[in-house]
């Protein structure tokens, strides 16, 4: 989830851009399937293109870098210039009828002479694009440095890949964890109990129907959410543990019933980023490039758990079936990807760089520090289908707490019964 946020300048200062925005909605997940589909390309034309298409989520279309915009505008139109093209670049919607694979899938169908060339999308949209075939394995090209390479954070590698696939080039990270001002807590809390010990106020979207948050406490006590087949799974002992900590974060006015309203990061950061002393679930993003003076560290470990935080971030993928098209918009990937134009890019726009080289030349060695302080315990976000079945369950579950309808006991078992009733766990 300031949120994903660059672009209004760009479209209203590149020659060589039509661009539309949109106001940002909340992302939502796209659930996956089981294989992925093998988009088919169509036979090389003769004439070589002599323009491309770019498509961008509407969270970087608002004005709040023109930095940064300034950044790709200028990368663009260099390249552009030394192929002797144009670049066209919209928005598109992530949700709504006008969504942004709804509408790659019906131009694929209906206009194809229209279809973008590349898409920058995040990690959820990425999976379900290359399940219905509309993103291309990318080739080594596509890469200034192998992916494999130790110079690709972990996070990014994870997030370019889907079932040992390579599908995006990993372009802006974000990090999800404990939001905290350092006057407050020198040492921010690493355990549940040092937690509820806080004197601070929790913050997180409780009324999220995903449960983002929740399900990072979850997995920060240890919790599993895949069986071993691969389905969505909650263990009940986990979960009662969570459900738990709220319902005692609440007793000790902590956690207010007012968060039951909030249901997403955007509408938390917008609502509480003047609480500065408060405890946050939320994103690194908000607090880059700065001057904010608060800090990210793990979400605390429960009793069988771990310190957590969850990586995101965004990727270009390859979406034109043409070949003769692909050539041309590979060569933009690796250029887009060089680490000196997407450490500037990252630290002008106020996110994580996908690799060592791009966050050493990161001018604010404050900002440095923060990233290369949460790095090491970044992991997997939940994937949609963990997001889309299991979410909304965890976030009943926990509703029924906070306003004294069922035990944690009881709302953890209504929960896994729930999901087995399904057809999980």
């Amino acid at each position: 989830m300031r949120a994903f946020k660059i672009f209004a300048l760009l479209f209203a200062t590149l020659a060589l851009v039509a661009a539309g925005c949109t106001t940002r909605p909340a992302p939502q997940a796209t659930p996956t399937a089981t294989s992925l589909a093998t988009p088919t390309a169509t036979p090389t034309p003769a004439a070589p293109p002599t323009h491309l298409r770019v498509w961008l989520p509407p969270s970087l279309a608002p004005d709040a870098s023109p930095h940064a915009a300034d950044l790709l505008n200028t990368r663009l139109q260099a390249f552009a210039a030394a192929h002797n093209i144009t670049i066209e670049v919209r928005v598109k919607p992530l949700n709504g009828p006008a969504a942004m694979l709804t509408t790659l899938n019906a131009t694929r169908t209906v206009a194809p002479d229209a279809v973008p060339d590349i898409v920058l999308m995040p990690r959820t949209l990425l999976e379900a694009a290359a399940v219905k075939g509309l993103a291309f394995p990318l080739p080594e090209a596509a890469f200034t440095t192998p992916l494999s390479a130790d110079d690709w954070f972990p996070y990014a590698q994870h997030l370019a890949t889907l079932q040992g696939v390579t599908y995006g080039v990993p372009f802006a990270g974000d990090a999800f964890g404990l939001v905290y001002h350092p006057k407050a807590f020198p040492e921010p809390p690493k355990t549940w109990e040092a937690w509820l010990q806080a004197p601070q106020a929790w913050v997180l979207p409780l009324g999220d129907p995903q449960a983002y948050a929740l399900l990072a406490l979850y997995r920060a006590a240890g919790g599993a959410w895949e069986d071993k087949t691969g389905r969505p799974s909650l263990d009940k002992d986990t979960l009662a543990a969570v459900l738990t900590l709220l319902q005692e974060a609440q007793s000790k006015h902590l956690l207010s019933n007012a968060l039951l309203e909030i249901t997403d990061d955007h509408m938390l950061w917008a609502r509480y980023q003047g609480e500065a002393q408060a405890l946050l679930l939320t994103r690194i993003s908000h607090l880059l490039p700065g001057p904010d003076p608060r800090r990210m560290a793990p979400i605390p470990a429960g009793e069988n758990g771990k310190p957590v935080a969850f990586s995101d971030g965004l990727l270009w993928a390859l979406t034109t079936p043409d070949p003769n098209r692909q050539t041309l918009a590979v060569a933009l990937l690796a250029d887009l990807g060089t680490p000196d134009f997407v450490a500037q890019w990252t630290e002008a726009a106020g996110y994580l760089p996908p690799r060592q080289s791009a966050l050493e030349k990161w001018e604010n060695p404050e900002h440095r520090a923060l990233v290369k302080g949460i790095l090491p315990v970044l992991q997997p976000a939940p994937p949609p289908e963990v997001l889309t079945v299991l979410g909304p369950l965890v976030h009943q579950a926990a509703a029924q707490v906070l306003t004294g309808k069922q035990s944690p006991a009881s709302a953890a078992q209504w929960a896994v019964s729930t999901l087995n009733g399904q057809g999980g766990g």
